[in-house]
């Protein structure tokens, strides 16, 4: 759905602003329409719920996260250069979208079926059959490139690495002593970190 007028831009705007910081249960319509410079009942108007300006963020950014994780990705890349990029991407298109990860789970035990929906869309405006990561996999191991891992598998060892954290912060913080997503080291650390362990995996003999 493509929004025009200028007071749409603004609602989407300051809703993407708001749910990102405070999610969906902690946003108030109120705080939007005072952000986006409008009454509330003019909020309403455009979007009659909460729940359906979420799910029109929501799906935003799922779009926009994956655009800018695969933009990043060529087909001339190595395996092992393609795994870094993803990482990388990931790992700095989730981390100021926790929120919506977070939001992802929830999702997951009420309306899986369009969540999924969203993402094939996502993949098919980028030319994708099917799940790039899946795709890539089973190149790389027909290319000789990786020994044969199960792709399933791979996909969600790294996307387990890569999300958990963000999603189990509150918890972590507390049962893992130093454990902080806000130091600035953090993102480089844990690329490295997530990186290495894939790479040992996966990684043929001679390699």
């Amino acid at each position: 759905m493509e929004f025009n007028s200028e007071t749409e831009r603004k609602i989407l705007e300051a809703a993407r602003t708001v749910f990102l910081k405070k999610g969906h249960d902690g946003a108030r319509m109120q705080e939007i329409a005072d952000l986006a410079g409008i009454n509330k009942a003019l909020l309403h108007y455009y979007f009659r719920s909460k729940e359906k300006l979420f799910r029109t963020i929501f799906r935003q950014e799922i779009f926009l996260m994956l655009d800018n994780i695969f933009s990043s990705i060529s087909d001339s890349d190595t395996f092992y250069t393609f795994t870094q990029k993803f990482v990388h991407e990931y790992l700095k298109n989730i981390s100021p979208r926790r929120n919506v990860m977070r939001f992802i789970l929830w999702e997951l035990e009420n309306s899986a079926d369009e969540l999924a929906n969203w993402f094939f869309e996502a993949f098919q405006k980028r030319g994708f059959s099917g799940n790039p990561v899946i795709l890539r996999v089973e190149k790389a191991i027909k290319d000789g490139e990786i020994r044969a891992v199960d792709p399933q598998n791979f996909v969600l060892n790294l996307l387990g690495m890569s999300v958990f954290p963000f999603v189990a912060a509150p918890l972590l913080k507390y049962i893992i002593p130093g454990f902080d997503l806000s130091r600035p080291t953090y993102l480089e650390e844990r690329e490295k970190a997530i990186l290495d362990l894939i790479w040992q995996g996966i990684k043929k003999e001679s390699q």
